[in-house]
């Protein structure tokens, strides 16, 4: 997301980490707020944590099969699961 100006609302960025592992994230050159969501292997948000533009300060989870960046205020939150289509295309759904 660096250097992006403007995140169209239904859109973001999906990191996949197999296996899971520990996992840490900076916004430095980013210049939008972020919700970073993470998520474990069976597909549920375990955390979501504000993205602060410019900082370097890490973010940081452990044992992590998913990061999902979206605008900040998405709306996801910890215990929400997503839906990946079965065709492996690049949409997803959230389930609240």
């Amino acid at each position: 997301m660096q250097d992006i100006e403007n995140l169209p609302k239904d859109e973001g960025m999906l990191f996949y980490f197999t296996p899971p592992e520990d996992v840490s994230f900076w916004m430095k050159d980013t210049k939008i707020p972020l919700d970073i969501i993470f998520i474990d292997e069976d597909e549920n948000v375990i955390n979501v944590k504000e993205g602060t533009p410019n900082s370097t300060k890490p973010i940081s989870e452990k044992d992590i099969a998913y990061v999902l960046e979206l605008n900040k205020d998405s709306g996801v939150k910890i215990g929400d699961s997503l839906e990946f289509p079965d065709d492996g295309g690049p949409v997803m759904k959230v389930l609240n």
